[in-house]
């Protein structure tokens, strides 16, 4: 059973092995408690069993606008709703901050996340050249919440 609930602190060695699993990068631990400190609210993780399999985190950019910064979920994990359950979650955290646009960045050669964002009801509305690490383009995607 997958349950969702909030970021803790102790949940970043989990964090750590689902990024490096899920999209091949490492990140210092240090990112993810800014990322938790600038809103909580908005780092969600899905746990089975117990374990984290995947997590959402999203900050504030604006008054009425919230970035994903990063989506994984573990690849034994996929295709089972988990990245929707935790965007739902992410929909929630927003409204209640008063954030109506939520926008993020996926590669432009990540097909299948880019098919799941746009059922998502996002919105490819500009590109970035060389924006991740290995020099990658990646597409700006954008999702006005509705009330």
């Amino acid at each position: 059973m997958i349950t969702v609930r909030p970021f803790s602190p102790t949940d970043i060695p989990s964090i750590l092995k689902v990024v490096e699993q899920s999209l091949g990068e490492t990140y210092p631990p240090s990112l993810y408690l800014t990322v938790h400190n600038l809103w909580c609210e908005g780092f969600l993780v899905a746990l089975e069993n117990g374990q984290v399999v995947a997590f959402v985190a999203a900050v504030p950019t604006g008054s009425k606008v919230a970035r994903v910064l990063m989506l994984a979920v573990t690849p034994k994990c996929r295709r089972r709703s988990i990245g929707r359950r935790l965007m739902e979650g992410l929909y929630i955290s927003c409204r209640v901050r008063g954030v109506d646009t939520i926008v993020l960045e996926v590669r432009k050669s990540n097909k299948e996340a880019l098919a799941f964002y746009e059922r998502q009801g996002f919105s490819v509305f500009g590109e970035m050249k060389q924006f991740y690490s290995n020099g990658e383009d990646a597409w700006k995607m954008m999702k006005v919440l509705g009330t």
